[in-house]
């Protein structure tokens, strides 16, 4: 996969090249509340003099902003552009001090996490070490094209271009990887884009990749992340074979989902919901027992107890509709679920059916005993006089032919 090849950007030639370090210092912001940002930050700016190319380049480092591409025909005006901006941000004038210091000032409004400041004043040495010098060179131009293009991936992203923004998600990540390292923290906007983008797109193949090459990372929220996401992929991809009944494809798919997220009462109900329409009810209960055991919480748990005896319930009308014994799978029904009346209602028809009279009208009793919603209270009314005129006809019947 081409996210996983190491991108190094292209450098400008190495002819003169100069590294500075030293210190920014935020003079001016309009907000008290931003006066954090006020004061000095390490800063490193390399300036690059190419004499197959007139005027200035280099980049700008800050432990605060994002990475600044400079650009102009002398150091006394350089703009200075930032990932994913157009334009320029903000102009630098530099002079020199001596031979080995350079002081100047940054102007223009900067914006670092919705804080300003507009004045920046800088002094730095040089580092004479060439080696150092294009090493930092080649970092920065590659960290600033990693940002760069990542910032035009999310805008594509965002006005639902997902096709083009995969591979610059793709391009961008592989770019990170070069200056960052495998594994690190500040890869996580760009893996989070990218596996967003491949959801999206419902590529999979690549998702699941992605997913188990970076899953390892001890960030425990770009993990979340990233199983949130599986897992909604996982969902949907299951809910579509569901709907074309190709029900033992959408059981392998749904149960990948509940097992990254066991707690996730979405997937137990869709895993269920595919159980029940395929006939397969031991499945289905036995799938339910498990996993209410691993739920926390009291309501959820009471939620899938509840699931199951309508399984229950369900397999008893079929069992009864196949001329089964239904009446098992209806007692197990009652007895987890004795406040549904339907329940009750269904186990007393039958048992009133096998001519078990007294037992049907004493399962109704019991009911009007244990059930206080007037609704269900009139309806097992209802159903108790239905069967005993039932009774009576029947009885009437049997003394006629007696």
């Amino acid at each position: 996969m081409s996210l996983m090849l190491p991108l190094l950007a292209a450098a400008p030639a190495l002819a003169g090249i100069q590294l500075y370090r030293g210190e920014m210092e935020a003079i001016t912001t309009p907000s008290t509340t931003c006066e954090g940002f006020l004061g000095k930050r390490p800063t490193t700016l390399v300036i690059i003099e190419d004499s197959a190319q007139p005027g200035l380049n280099g980049y700008l480092e800050n432990d605060v902003l994002a990475i600044g591409k400079l650009a102009g025909s002398d150091s006394a005006y350089l703009r200075v552009s930032y990932p994913g901006q157009g334009g320029s941000g903000n102009t630098i004038s530099l002079s020199r001090s001596g031979a080995t210091k350079l002081t100047g000032k940054l102007s223009g409004t900067v914006n670092v996490n919705l804080c300003t400041f507009t004045i920046g004043h800088l002094t730095l040495d040089l580092v004479d070490d060439k080696k150092t010098a294009a090493a930092t060179l080649q970092r920065l131009a590659t960290e600033f094209e990693a940002q760069d293009t990542l910032y035009r991936a999310f805008s594509l992203n965002k006005n639902g271009n997902y096709e083009e923004a995969m591979p610059l998600f793709e391009k961008s990540l592989g770019l990170a990887d070069a200056v960052f390292g495998h594994g690190s923290l500040q890869l996580n906007h760009y893996i989070m884009g990218l596996a967003n983008c491949y959801a999206k797109l419902g590529r999979d193949k690549e998702f699941n990749a992605l997913f188990d090459q970076r899953i390892s990372t001890s960030d425990e929220t770009l993990k979340r992340v990233l199983t949130r996401i599986r897992v909604n992929a996982l969902a949907q991809e299951g809910r579509m074979l569901f709907a074309k009944t190709e029900y033992e494809a959408a059981l392998k798919i749904l149960m990948q989902a509940y097992q990254l997220n066991p707690k996730n009462m979405d997937s137990i109900h869709t895993v269920m919901a595919v159980y029940i329409h395929s006939g397969r009810y031991s499945e289905a209960v036995a799938f339910l027992e498990q996993a209410g055991a691993k739920l926390e919480q009291a309501g959820d748990r009471k939620e899938i107890n509840d699931i199951i005896a309508l399984v229950y319930f369900r397999k008893g009308l079929k069992d009864a509709k196949d001329d089964k014994d239904a009446e098992t799978s209806l007692r197990k029904a009652v007895a987890l679920d004795p406040q549904n009346a339907q329940y009750l209602e269904a186990l007393a028809r039958m048992r009133h059916k096998a001519g078990h009279f007294d037992e049907a009208e004493q399962l109704l009793n019991q009911g009007l005993e244990q059930i206080t919603d007037e609704s269900s209270r009139r309806e097992i009314m209802a159903v108790r006089e239905k069967l005993r005129q039932t009774e009576m006809i029947i009885k009437k019947l049997q003394s006629a032919g007696s």
